[in-house]
């Protein structure tokens, strides 16, 4: 009886802590464009186009219990200058996250907007995150442990739960910086890198009305396309994020290939990816592959779970499906010379 109590108390708690704790954790995906928009605003704009929308969706530890479901959406579009060096852009996202027993969603909506300037064969790039920032749980699901019963020997939700929390509902407003530099080095290759500051203003964040302000974050991402040969592409990349105690790496490469012989996809592009963090073990081994199909580009992937929760996954991640399409500067097909009679 008492090693059930216990045990019972556990896993109450257990819920509770892993519905709560994240509450200073960021949003995150595996595939390479939605996490460097996530994670830099000033690489939003880093597409070849004039318009391009990105949307996302991930479902994880679905293997053991309540699944995260986290879904984005980015629409960017670029502004020609009178400078053919100064370029600008500006775009909206929306991003939402559903996680544990206690529902605990997270909603973002921004507006983001930058400039690039290119000064011989360099591209720097600056932009501004702005967002709204909204997140509510519901108690209605949780366990506590002054809510157990011995009269039916478990836990009734009738009974007081003891916990001082204030609001089911917090809003803040945030703010991020990024700024990137992306260069041609040679005839085969072609390198961006960035660095992103996140969570500038430090706002508040608690449902218990306690002094607790969201660690600032701090973000670097390194990207390569290196030319092997007329169809193929070496893709090498690394994100990193740190903030507070927490820390974030994803490293691994894409294959490009040019496949124009397989009817309406003109090109493929595996990748294998790795995250992992400094000072800790490696968490998951992400394989996927992007289809391009004319002005789409479709994204499937899937997180191994390889850390020591794979005991209880069964190696079973998370999958993430993103869907691209971008829009090229319209260009003059044909030419016609105006009669002179008219």
């Amino acid at each position: 009886m008492k090693l059930r109590l216990r045990k019972l108390i556990f896993l109450s708690g257990l819920s509770f802590l892993l519905s709560t704790s994240i509450l200073g954790q960021d949003v995150h995906f595996s595939q390479k464009l939605a996490q460097d928009r996530l994670r830099n605003p000033s690489l939003i704009s880093d597409f070849d186009g004039k318009v391009q929308v990105l949307s996302a969706y991930r479902q994880q530890w679905q293997a053991v219990g309540v699944p995260f479901t986290t879904s984005a959406l980015f629409a960017t579009a670029k502004i020609k200058s009178a400078s053919p060096a100064l370029s600008y852009f500006i775009g909206i996202d929306f991003n939402h996250d559903r996680s544990g027993d206690a529902k605990l969603s997270f909603v973002d909506m921004g507006i983001n907007f930058g400039a690039n300037y290119t000064y011989e064969g360099n591209v720097f790039g600056f932009g501004i995150g702005t967002s709204v920032v909204q997140k509510s749980f519901d108690q209605s699901g949780l366990t506590f442990p002054s809510q157990y019963d011995r009269s039916i020997g478990g836990f009734n939700s009738n009974l007081a739960s003891g916990e001082g929390l204030l609001a089911e509902n917090i809003s803040y407003f945030d703010l991020n910086l990024g700024f990137s530099w992306k260069r041609r080095i040679n005839r085969n290759w072609q390198i961006t890198t960035g660095f992103g500051l996140l969570h500038l203003l430090q706002p508040e964040e608690s449902f218990l009305g306690q002094n607790n302000k969201k660690a600032m974050g701090q973000s670097f991402q390194i990207g390569a396309v290196h030319t092997l040969n007329e169809k193929f592409d070496l893709l090498p990349y690394l994100s990193y994020y740190h903030t507070d105690a927490a820390s974030e790496t994803i490293v691994g490469s894409a294959l490009k290939w040019d496949t124009p012989y397989l009817g309406p996809i003109e090109a493929l592009s595996p990748f294998l990816f790795v995250r992992t963090g400094i000072g800790r073990k490696t968490d998951a081994a992400i394989i996927g592959t992007n289809f391009y199909v004319s002005n789409f580009n479709v994204g499937v992937s899937y997180d191994i779970n390889i850390s020591d929760l794979e005991l209880a996954s069964n190696y079973r991640g998370g999958l993430e499906l993103s869907l691209v399409y971008t829009a090229d500067y319209e260009r003059l097909l044909k030419r016609r010379i105006p009669c002179e009679r008219y």
